[in-house]
């Protein structure tokens, strides 16, 4: 047989002999848990003994409700197995849930009788084979002293009897809540070392938790054991407040009589009746609120105070009142208790009976001289109160009582008004029988709203009926002039709208102060069931207020799609005028309700409406940005339309559009107007060699346009003189003839203000790359280049291209001045004789083209200065300027000397070269304006402008550097100047280190060589390295960004220079180049290579094709 390695014999055997195997398996599969708590001694005895290991570990395991074996056994008391399992090992301070040790447990369940099993004869049989050696000797003791307790026992194993749970509460707290008297007894047999006066987390002792539970032979084992009956919890409440709280007689007697036994019996008394806890309440406020009668009588005849208040004033009888205790009452009133002392809200009594229709109070208390018409802090009367409340039998016994019924509260609200408002019909039936208080029918509360127009303000038909079953005046108004009727349909009260106009019809178009009718509310807020009763029982659809508003302006400017809907099909205006000249679409449009819009424009709502800023529905949406509204309109069949609008912007003094808008503010919406300005021409296959698309410009190029001249207010036009005055046609027919009206005039005669107001330069102003990309703008812009654009450009171009070739020619077959050698001042004083000098050919010819392309080109610039004025100042400009002024000092000679022999004076030479470096510089700016090479010149003018705001901290250390040597190397000839020092320091930057020459030359000494060492290798760290790969950084880190950048400067100077072309050119020739519309076959303007290279790639097929098709 095996044997336990655990077993202090170490030949015990595992199991009980004699067991059979089914036997042995299934106390095997036992836990000590469950026999714990069954109390199965026999068979924790075989589990304790066949514990191999960990014994103690075992023992104390817990389970799954975070107990252990022990606490099982406390719990049910099973004293033998309390012993066993303490014997064995257990713990007897094992924590549990929320803290609880055994001992606890113990205290908290009652000790019932022992119900002992028949198992001596098994456990006897089972000592006698296995011996009484090591475990067994201790095993067998759990048997003895049947007559102790699990708690005595605990304790005299050192549990701790003061221990506490997470709530604060000992053992000694869980017998008083649960009445174990046994256990209570037990506990206090240690008087030594337990703490009768323990508070838990809420300050209550055991005495507190006695007297709350009603237990009065524990609350006698507390006090005999020395418990203070005068000690408080947190909320300041002593046992008696609970007691009296609880109502039982017997243990308020109890704390009476042990304070009657202390030395001073009846201030002990006194001071245990006077006691206040927290919120001020004596044990007689719990016992009057709680309707404890006896309790009460107890008190008062020991004294307590029936007319002290607690929080809120509240007195005792204000309790009892409320508790409708009519007893109770009667007592207090018996012990001298003011009749009409008031509470903080100023209502006595009488109010708290009414109000929670406490009829036999409310009886007693007038019977007893109450004030029936005392007011309350709101002026409410008990009548008052009681209708509010609904308390019938209150406000009958009330009226018989002679309660005042004509008394109002402080909002001026009658009994009448009051059950109106609270919707308490029986008590409105109670009012309204009699008959003088229905003479209060109509009163009025301080706003003037009748009980009828607060009935019909909350939808109570029952009330409302029977309002007017009594005669409520339909036609009375409130302070704003507002009838039941009005007040209904504002909050949608369609069942009462019906029963006001069923009872009287010709209240249906009663107006208010606003002269807003009940369909104008109705659609205000939104009601369209009430709107289409309204309509149906007679209500003028096209009604006005006092802001020449109808119902649907108001639906309208609320977004109430369907209260707009049933408005129109009842046959509502569609567009009235208001006196601002606003129609519902412009208020919908304001607002951002595109449901609305869309509702509207279903119904034929006109677009081209202005308001009196001459904004039409588009151009408010737009300044109120609500982008919905504005996709709503362009996706509409009037999209063009509501784009056909203008007006004159007094701050600027500039032309309006909602194209320009949309640029500005909503560049996605712009883009679908341009999408919906591409259509498809008779061919539709974009494979097919016919596939042609249109591009229609008319709100792009729009200077001629007449329905800007037309929109643009004469008063507007005659204000300032830059606006055409001719209100003529620009096109000879509709707006969808292409051909121009001999009489059509620009909209502006300033052509600064066409150029700054042309849509294409508002793109550029706003950076709107993505729309410059697409298609409509880059073929308006080709067309306008290959209209006039590239002629003057190409034009100007190639007279430069002369003026550069002849001043590039001049400067190097002209002899520079040191040439002449002393010969020089012979020339100066312009003697010629005996020299052999003479200018070449081609520098004689260049003087004279030379002077003519500089002139001309001056001449050119001084007209573009005189349109462009400030706007003409710039570095392309200022450039300019130089090289032709430069350029003309050169080949001008002073005297014939200097004419025949070529020879240009010093300061001559060198304005030269600073001519020809300037032109060739400028050369660059021109050719930036090619599509194929412009962008990389943007490139480099934006790197150049990131390195010069570089620069700053590139200087300084090229001058802490060049300083550093200077001071190092004075010895040397690089280094011998601050000057020479500064510019050797910047050409070493670029790798002309020159290290032998410095370091290792044998003719020149280093006389710092510590100090030059490690200046020098800074200067290789930090400028050589870092600073030239930050520059490289700078240059190549986001070249696509700058690509992008480059691409729309690159479009914004093609644009600048279209637009200054037409800004110059004259009228005439402006008006030829004029388009309104264009067709292109893109699969045969592609076919042609050298077409595909000038050609812009946005009006390739396939670019156009997704313009037309955005969405796929």
């Amino acid at each position: 047989m095996a044997t336990n390695p655990g077993n202090a014999a170490g030949d015990l055997p595992i199991l009980a002999p004699g067991l059979k195997m089914p036997e042995a398996t299934e106390v095997l599969n036992l836990t000590l848990h469950q026999c714990a708590r069954d109390g199965d001694e026999y068979n924790m005895k075989i589990l304790l003994r066949n514990l191999d290991s960990h014994v103690k570990k075992k023992i104390n395991q817990r389970d799954k409700d975070e107990l252990t074996p022990l606490h099982y056994a406390a719990r049910y008391n099973h004293l033998s197995v309390v012993k066993l399992l303490v014997q064995a090992g257990a713990n007897v301070q094992a924590i549990g849930d929320d803290a609880v040790t055994p001992l606890h447990h113990a205290a908290r369940y009652r000790r019932e009788k022992h119900k002992k099993k028949d198992l001596t004869s098994e456990l006897d049989a089972l000592d006698d084979d296995l011996g009484t050696n090591g475990l067994t000797s201790l095993l067998d003791q759990g048997d003895q002293s049947k007559e102790e307790s699990i708690v005595s026992y605990l304790v005299s194993q050192h549990a701790n009897i003061n221990a506490v749970d997470i709530y604060g509460q000992t053992p000694l707290h869980f017998a008083a809540m649960r009445g174990n008297e046994i256990a209570c007894r037990d506990l206090l047999a240690f008087k030594d070392i337990i703490d009768i006066a323990s508070a838990d987390n809420q300050g209550v002792t055991p005495l507190h938790c006695a007297a709350l539970h009603n237990q009065v032979e524990i609350a006698r084992m507390l006090i005999e054991a020395g418990a203070d009956i005068m000690c408080r919890d947190k909320e300041l409440s002593t046992p008696l407040h609970h007691a009296c709280m609880e109502g039982n007689i017997d243990m308020v007697q109890l704390l009476f009589d042990a304070g009657a036994r202390s030395k001073e019996s009846w201030v002990k008394i006194n001071e245990m009746v006077a006691a206040q806890d927290f919120e001020l309440s004596t044990p007689l406020h719990h016992a009057v609120e709680n309707s404890h009668y006896e309790v009460a009588k107890l008190l008062l005849e020991k004294g307590a105070v029936v007319n002290q208040d607690r929080k809120g004033f509240m007195y005792p009888l204000h309790l009892a009142a409320q508790s409708g205790d009519v007893r109770i009452c009667r007592l207090l009133v018996e012990h001298q208790a003011r009749i009409d002392a008031v509470n903080s809200d100023h209502a006595t009594a009488l109010h708290r009976a009414s109000a929670l229709n406490k009829v036999e109070v409310i009886k007693f208390l007038v019977e007893r001289g109450a004030r029936i018409n005392r007011r309350d802090m709101d002026n409410f009367t008990p009548l008052l109160l009681a209708a509010t409340y609904g308390n019938v039998e209150a406000v009958q016994l009330l009226l018989q009582k002679g309660a005042d019924f004509t008394m109002q509260d402080k909002d001026d609200k009658t009994a009448i008004f009051l059950a109106a408002e609270e919707n308490k019909i029986d008590v409105l039936k109670i009012l309204l029988s009699e008959r003088k208080v229905k003479q209060l029918i109509n009163e009025s509360d301080s706003h003037d709203n009748s009980p009828l127009h607060t009935a019909a303000q909350h939808g109570y038909l029952d009330i409302t009926q029977c309002l007017l079953e009594h005669g409520a005046d339909l036609d009375d108004k409130n302070e704003e002039e507002e009838t039941p009727l009005h007040l209904a349909a504002k909050y949608g009260r369609t069942n009462i709208v019906r029963e006001l106009i069923k009872t009287d019809a010709t209240i249906v178009n009663d107006e208010d102060e606003d002269s807003n009718t009940a369909l104008h509310l109705a659609a205000m807020f939104g009601h369209h069931k009430v709107a289409k009763l309204l309509l149906d029982l007679g209500a003028d659809v096209s009604a006005r207020n006092y802001n020449q508003w109808t119902p649907l302006d108001l639906a309208a400017s609320k977004g109430w799609t369907k209260t707009c809907s049933v408005l129109l099909e009842e046959d509502a205006p569609v567009d009235p005028i208001d006196k601002n000249k606003t129609t519902p679409l412009h208020l919908a449009s304001s607002y951002g309700h595109a449901k609305v819009v869309k509702l509207l424009l279903e119904w034929q709502a006109d677009v081209t409406l202005r308001d009196d800023g001459g904004r039409n529905c588009l151009g408010r949406a737009i300044e109120n940005h609500h982008a919905n509204v504005a996709e709503v309109i362009i996706d509409s069949d009037v999209w063009k339309d509501a784009l056909r609008n203008a007006y004159v912007n007094q701050n600027t003094g500039y032309v309006v559009t909602p194209m320009r808008k949309l640029i500005r503010k909503m560049p996605e919406v712009a883009l679908k107007v341009f999408d919906r300005c591409l259509s498809y021409g008779q061919e539709k296959n974009p494979e097919s060699w016919e596939f042609e698309i249109t591009f229609d410009y008319e709100f792009l190029e729009d200077v001629y346009a007449r329905w800007i001249t037309h929109n643009v207010q004469r008063a507007e036009i005659e204000a300032g003189s830059d606006y055409a005055s001719s209100t003529g046609s620009t096109y000879s027919g509709d707006d969808d003839d292409l051909t121009l009206a001999p009489d059509a005039k620009p909209y502006s005669n300033d052509t600064n203000v066409l150029k700054k107001n042309h849509p294409l330069f508002i793109m550029i102003q706003n950076e709107r790359e993505a729309l410059l990309g697409h298609p409509l703008v880059t073929s308006l812009l080709q067309k306008k280049w290959n209209a006039l654009g590239s002629f003057f450009y190409y034009f100007s171009f190639s007279i430069y291209i002369v003026f550069l070739t002849f001043l590039t020619g001049y400067m190097i077959t002209t002899d520079p001045p040191d040439n002449f050698g002393n010969d020089s001042s012979r020339i100066k004083d312009n003697d010629c004789s005996g020299l052999s000098y003479s200018q070449p050919n081609f520098a004689k010819a260049g003087t004279y083209v030379i002077i003519a392309l500089a002139g001309f080109n001056l001449i050119k610039e001084m007209i573009q200065l005189y349109q462009a004025k400030l706007n003409y100042l710039g570095w392309t400009n200022l450039i300019e300027w130089i090289v032709y002024v430069t350029a003309l000092l050169l080949v001008i000679s002073f005297n014939e000397c200097q004419r025949t022999t070529g020879y240009r004076y010093e300061w001559q030479w060198h304005l030269g070269a600073i001519a020809v470096f300037l032109a060739w510089v400028d050369l660059v700016l021109f050719i930036q304006k090619f599509p194929r090479f412009g962008i990389y010149v943007v490139m480099f003018t934006d790197i150049l402008f990131t390195f010069s705001q570089f620069f700053v901290v590139f200087f300084l250390f090229i001058v802490a550097f060049a300083v550093a040597f200077y001071a190092l190397f004075q010895n040397q000839v690089p280094f011998d100047t601050v000057p020479k020092s500064f510019i050797k320091t910047s050409v070493m930057m670029i790798g002309e280190f020159e290290f032998d020459s410095i370091f290792n030359d044998n003719t020149v000494d280093v006389h710092y060589p510590a100090a030059s060492y490690i200046i020098f290798v800074i200067f290789l760290v930090i400028m050589s390295i870092l600073l030239m790969n930050l520059l490289v950084g700078l240059a190549v880190d986001d070249i696509k960004a700058v690509q992008e950048q480059a691409g729309l400067k690159r479009m914004a100077m093609q644009i600048d220079l279209a637009l200054d072309v037409e800004r110059i050119i004259p009228e005439f020739l402006r008006r030829r180049a004029y388009c309104r519309r264009d067709t292109i076959r893109p699969n045969q303007l592609f076919a042609n290579p050298i077409r595909r290279i000038i050609t812009n790639s946005y009006l390739s097929p396939q670019a156009l094709q997704q313009a037309l098709n955005p969405e796929k």
